[in-house]
């Protein structure tokens, strides 16, 4: 299971901070479909599933255009980039 944080800075964008990954992302996106779970797509070999995600961001998220992802190794940003938000129907069964 992926530990992540969901949160706001300054300027009220959304940051996902999670652990550092092992490859570059290619065509990031967050797909989500308001409930408690999400997917930061990264590339093709690389998917990141989102558990239990809280239902005071749900809105937050539901009307994001775009999610800073931030990954972070103790105190350091490893990487930072935008991934858009993409509203789907079930974003469950894109998952396998």
């Amino acid at each position: 299971m992926i530990m992540y944080k969901i949160l706001k800075n300054q300027d009220n964008d959304l940051l996902l901070v999670i652990e550092p990954q092992d490859c570059e992302p290619d065509g990031p996106m967050f797909i989500y479909d308001g409930g408690d779970t999400a997917l930061l797509f990264r590339d093709w070999d690389s998917n990141i599933r989102l558990n239990a995600i809280s239902p005071e961001t749900t809105p937050e998220l539901m009307n994001a255009k775009t999610i800073y992802v931030v990954e972070m190794s103790g105190d350091a940003i490893a990487r930072e980039y935008a991934a858009p938000v993409r509203i789907v129907r079930d974003v469950k069964s894109m998952m396998m």
